[in-house]
């Protein structure tokens, strides 16, 4: 009875350490949102060679796909502005607007992106001390009054 415990314990185990893991959820959702018919575990198989990479420092393949949706992301721009143009409601027009900024809105964040994996991060300093000598820096908040 025991054994038999654990080995459905074992299975448990095992079970919720895939629903649990990123890589396989990534394969699944992949093989049945492009109705594919590739096995989950090549397409898993896939996603860990990229993995590796990245690890490695080779980021090329983000670069790449990073490129690809800033491409979608202008397409659907485009496509969303040019049904509003013709939108037959105000509603519709606002509707197809909105999507057509955040198609913009990502397009930039995914810009950004790369150019903080090529560049670095932007900083944006608000207060720079320099001086050749002593200095004396007085920070001091706005107080609200009553």
């Amino acid at each position: 009875m025991e054994t038999t415990l654990t080995n459905s314990q074992d299975r448990e185990s095992r079970r919720a350490e895939l629903l649990t893991n990123g890589v396989a959820n990534a394969a699944v959702t992949i093989q049945h949102s492009l109705s594919d018919k590739t096995d989950s575990r090549a397409i898993m198989q896939a996603i860990m060679g990229q993995i590796e990479r990245v690890k490695a420092g080779d980021l090329s393949d983000l670069e790449g796909r990073l490129v690809a949706h800033i491409a979608t992301l202008d397409s659907l721009f485009h496509e969303f502005m040019d049904k509003a143009r013709t939108a037959p409601s105000p509603r519709m027009l606002e509707m197809y607007t909105r999507l057509a900024l955040k198609a913009q809105s990502q397009a930039i964040r995914a810009a950004e992106a790369i150019s903080g994996m090529k560049m670095g991060p932007l900083i944006v300093a608000k207060q720079v001390n320099m001086a050749n000598g002593p200095q004396q820096v007085n920070n001091r908040q706005e107080s609200v009054s009553d």
